[in-house]
Formats: structure tokens, sequence, C-alpha cells
């Protein structure tokens, strides 16, 4: 995974941009942080959300598909187009997006970056 933009806000006042899985050195007090923690846990709350969008695809093939199915036997050819494409229209134009939403504003929370720092 690349690495994230990180702001580390040190004790002394200045604010120092860097990237997570680096050592970052206040310019101010010489102050060292190490955010590899950091990056371990942004790397393992992005693999959670990529899973949940996984699952909601998966599931929303599976909605779709038995929308067809049903549509199939209650109208022929024409359910399964109507029912089909009805679904998917539903699924991934209206649905998926709100959950997508939801799904990040969730992960935004997980991940708050706390990084304490080290005397050189």
């Amino acid at each position: 995974m690349a690495p994230a933009p990180i702001l580390i806000k040190c004790p002394c006042g200045i604010e120092t941009r860097g990237e997570t899985g680096d050592i970052v050195v206040c310019s101010g007090c010489g102050a060292r942080y190490d955010t590899a923690a950091e990056a371990q846990r942004l790397e393992g709350v992005a693999a959670l959300t990529q899973r949940q969008f996984r699952y909601l695809s998966r599931a929303g093939l599976g909605f779709i598909g038995l929308l067809g199915v049903a549509g199939l036997v209650w109208l022929n050819v024409w359910g399964l187009l109507i029912l089909g494409a009805g679904g998917g229209v539903v699924w991934f134009v209206l649905f998926m997006p709100w959950m997508k939403r939801r799904m990040l504003t969730k992960a935004s929370t997980l991940y708050t970056p706390t990084v304490s720092p080290t005397r050189k």
C-alpha cells in the first residue's frame, strides 16, 4: 500500500508533514516521530474496508441474480430482463453508493493517528 500523508503536531507548536512509515523529525525541537505503527494501523483499516466493499458487490450480484431468476419464472425472458436490469439499477446506482458513504465514514472514525515523540 502506498504511504499516506500525515500531519504531526509537535508539543513545541510546529506542524510537520510526512508519510506513514517514515521517521519524521521536528525542525523546531528535534523530536523524532516513528510512524511505522500508524502505517500498519492504516493498512488494517484499509483492508477491512476493501473486504466490506467486496462483500457488498457480491451481495449485489446475488440480489440481481435472484431477481433475474424470479422474473424468469414469473414472466419468462421479459421478466428476466426487466427485473434483472431494475435490480441492477436499484443496487448499483441507489443502494451501493449510499452504503459506500456509510462505510467510508465508519472507516474514517476507526483511524485516528496518534504518534508520540522520542528525543534525539
